[in-house]
């Protein structure tokens, strides 16, 4: 494998130290809400979505109008009142696309083809882009309220088609040889730089204009991650967590 940028590294390390990952992983039967949970490849066979912790984003720069559901989900009821009280007229101050925090994911194993011998590793699985923190949840329904998970989801201002989930690279089921032991499937998530968007990350990486997701299988073998982050100076990971199949 390429020597694994810091970023991966760095993650590695605080999950060992930390099981509370900031980033949940979901599929449609399973989450992944511990670090290494252990999933079929008929389980993560599917395109996962993500949640992000409220604490992992205090760090983060929002809009002044301050719309976010960090804000909104974290402080006490009563400030919450205060604050809304008297500025329904400004709430649509800021609606820009390009000026609202959005956020990027990559997926990436870890250990083909084996993770005894990962020469193949990293390869992309997958990455989606200009996605935002979810404004539609009321609360219980979508939010774990114990540990504030706010969901990521495909930020409409974009205008983009309802067969586009906002996918640079389509993902790719894992799918390690059926003697391999298991593979570490990491996802990490950065907020996006003003500028970057997934159109351009295509198009910077010659993968084509189109949205249709379309990445060749040698340009996913030893995806060079870190040149990735450094070519679009996304600087440091916001949240991450990972799973083996």
């Amino acid at each position: 494998m390429r020597n694994p940028p810091d970023s991966i590294n760095h993650l590695l390390d605080t999950l060992t130290d930390n099981p509370s990952p900031s980033l949940r992983i979901h599929f449609p039967t399973e989450t992944v809400s511990s670090p290494g949970q252990h999933l079929s490849t008929t389980a993560s066979a599917t395109p996962p979505s993500f949640s992000v912790s409220a604490s992992a984003l205090h760090s983060l720069k929002f809009p002044n109008n301050d719309l976010s559901p960090v804000s909104s989900h974290t402080s006490d009821p009563d400030d919450q009142q205060k604050a809304t009280t008297g500025n329904e007229d400004n709430l649509d101050l800021d609606t820009n696309p390009l000026t609202i925090p959005r956020f990027l994911v990559t997926t990436l194993d870890l250990d083909p083809p084996f993770p005894s011998f990962p020469v193949l590793g990293p390869i992309l699985h997958g990455m989606q882009a200009d996605m935002a923190l979810s404004t539609s949840f009321t609360g219980e329904d979508s939010v774990d309220m114990e540990k504030q998970f706010i969901p990521l989801e495909k930020d409409t201002r974009f205008n983009l088609g309802e067969d586009d989930g906002g996918e640079v690279a389509r993902y790719m089921g894992p799918a390690p040889l059926g003697w391999s032991e298991p593979h570490r499937y990491v996802c990490l998530m950065w907020q996006q730089p003003e500028g970057v968007t997934g159109d351009r990350i295509r198009e910077e990486m010659g993968w084509g204009r189109s949205r249709d997701g379309k990445v060749g299988a040698w340009e996913r073998v030893r995806f060079d991650q870190g040149g990735f982050e450094e070519r679009f100076g996304l600087g440091d990971v916001v949240a991450g967590n990972y799973f083996v199949c």
